[in-house]
């Protein structure tokens, strides 16, 4: 009997049904969010296609959730084929410990992108307003396709984004001379 069949037959890959409930939460996520963009963009409603500020907020959510799962799910692979490879090959490693904390970290991660790619249309689009002589509600196509990719990226690099907030913040809202 190889290595590889002992480890498949002993332990059956050793993952607790908390790994399989985050890896189908992460493709539903990601097929929900594919499904809200074609919904919208098709313009199957009819709100959708009066309220263009409303379209397009929804469109960046979506592509922010997209974003978030798809780095979401390029964690879970690498962390399920490194311990995957290491069980074959004897390797000794660290298992995952699939407990509520990481279950809660690959779950809320696609919500957390969609707000901010949300953030990031609502963000961009004050400051285009900001910097246009006269103010107008309209965004041009390269503009949308502008505002989808940042919204994407933001969804992809979630603690990045969230550490330059955070570094803004500190930045606006620091007091002078107090320390707490």
């Amino acid at each position: 009997m190889s290595a590889y069949e002992k480890v498949r037959k002993d332990s059956d890959w050793g993952y607790p049904l908390t790994c399989y409930i985050v890896g189908g939460s992460l493709l539903g996520y990601l097929f929900f969010s594919t499904f809200v963009l074609i919904v919208v963009h098709l313009d199957l409603f009819t709100i959708f296609a009066k309220a263009k500020l409303l379209r397009a907020h929804i469109m960046c959510g979506s592509f922010g959730m997209i974003g978030a799962t798809i780095a979401s799910i390029r964690k879970f692979y690498r962390v399920i084929i490194t311990e995957s490879t290491a069980k074959v090959s004897g390797d000794p490693i660290q298992p995952m410990k699939w407990g509520l904390g990481w279950v809660y970290y690959y779950l809320t991660r696609p919500i957390l992108g969609s707000f901010l790619g949300a953030l990031c249309f609502t963000l961009s689009f004050i400051g285009f307003q900001i910097l246009a002589e006269p103010a107008s509600l309209q965004i041009s196509s390269e503009g949308r396709y502008l505002l989808y990719a940042l919204s994407f990226i933001s969804g992809f690099a979630v603690s990045n984004v969230l550490d330059r907030l955070g570094e803004l913040a500190e930045q606006i809202f620091q007091t002078k001379g107090k320390t707490y």
